[in-house]
C-alpha cells in the first residue's frame, strides 16, 4: 500500500556549519536532546529532525516543511551541546539534497 502524495511527509533540508568538535553520533544525539528540551515531547513528536549527513564540520538536517522556521530558530539558540561549547550556523534550506549541494558549491 502506497501513500497518496497529500499524505507523505513534506520535507526540507537544512545545510549547516558546526563550530565545535563532535562525531556524527555525538552530534545526532546532542541535537535530539536539545530539541527535546526546546520543543518538549509533544512538540518534538510533531516535528521531524534527523541528521542526514555530517562531514567534519558541515552537515545536513532533514526537517518537516511546516516546522522549518521553528527548527532554524532552535538551531540559532544552541550555544552548548553535551556540555561542550558549540555553534550551529545554518547556511541554506532546500527541498532536495542535490539542489542544496549545488547551491553550496556555487
Amino acid at each position: 500500500m502506497t501513500l497518496k502524495p497529500s499524505q507523505r511527509l513534506k520535507k526540507r533540508y537544512i545545510s549547516f556549519t558546526l563550530k565545535g568538535s563532535f562525531t556524527e553520533d555525538e552530534l545526532s544525539h546532542a541535537i535530539y536532546k536539545y530539541s527535546l528540551r526546546f520543543f518538549g515531547e509533544y512538540g518534538l513528536s510533531s516535528r521531524t529532525i534527523k541528521l542526514i549527513e555530517f562531514n567534519e564540520n558541515e552537515g545536513i538536517l532533514l526537517v518537516n516543511r511546516d516546522s522549518t522556521e521553528e527548527v532554524l530558530g532552535m538551531l540559532a539558540l544552541i550555544n552548548e551541546l553535551a556540555g561542550k561549547p558549540t555553534r550551529i550556523i545554518s547556511r541554506r534550506t532546500s527541498g532536495t539534497i542535490s539542489s542544496l549541494k549545488d547551491k553550496d558549491k556555487a
